[in-house]
C-alpha cells in the first residue's frame, strides 16, 4: 500500500512541478542483496543466502538485486538522458513477480 502511495504521489508531485522544470520519480525495487537481514533481523549469513537464493528462483533474471542495481537507475534518471522522465515509476525488479 506504501508503495502505491508514493507512486501516485509522485504522479502528483510532476503534475505540479513539472512546469517549473522540476522532475519527480519513484524507484520501486524488488529483491536487493543487502546485509539487512544479517544486521537488523538477526538472520544468520547462511540462511539470508538461502532467503536469497529462494527469490532468485521466482526471478526471470535468475538473481536478486545488487544495490548497484538501484544506484544504477538512480543515476540514470538524475542525468539529461532522462532529461524528459518524470511522473515515473521506475521498476527494478529483474521482472520479478512476487506473489
Amino acid at each position: 500500500m506504501s508503495k502505491a502511495a508514493m507512486d501516485m504521489f509522485t504522479k502528483c508531485v510532476a503534475l505540479e512541478l513539472g512546469p517549473k522544470g522540476i522532475r519527480a520519480n519513484t524507484i520501486n525495487p524488488g529483491s536487493v542483496k543487502t546485509e539487512f537481514m544479517e544486521n537488523i533481523l538477526n538472520v544468520s549469513k547462511a540462511k539470508s543466502d538461502e532467503l536469497y537464493a529462494q527469490k532468485a528462483n521466482m526471478c526471470p533474471m535468475g538473481r536478486v538485486g545488487e544495490p548497484m542495481d538501484v544506484a544504477k537507475a538512480v543515476l540514470y534518471l538524475t542525468t539529461d538522458d532522462a532529461s524528459f522522465v518524470t511522473g515515473s515509476n521506475f521498476v527494478v525488479d529483474g521482472g520479478a513477480q512476487y506473489v
